[in-house]
């Protein structure tokens, strides 16, 4: 298998159940989530369109 030669990778922000946002059914990032290299749990760094639109609307809805 290669080795990931991006050198960026988008930022995902975290549920309440510690999966990404964007993608909480994928076991491969949340076991990345795990190993800390792809997450936050802090919204003002996340880089993921998916995980930023997602959290806009659940802070719209409270």
């Amino acid at each position: 298998m290669k080795k990931d030669q991006r050198t960026k990778r988008d930022i995902h922000a975290l549920n309440k159940d510690g999966m990404v946002l964007c993608n909480p059914r994928d076991k491969e990032a949340a076991h990345r989530t795990q190993m800390g290299d792809i997450t936050i749990e802090g919204a003002e760094r996340v880089t993921c369109q998916k995980c930023l639109t997602l959290l806009h609307r659940n802070k719209e809805r409270r």
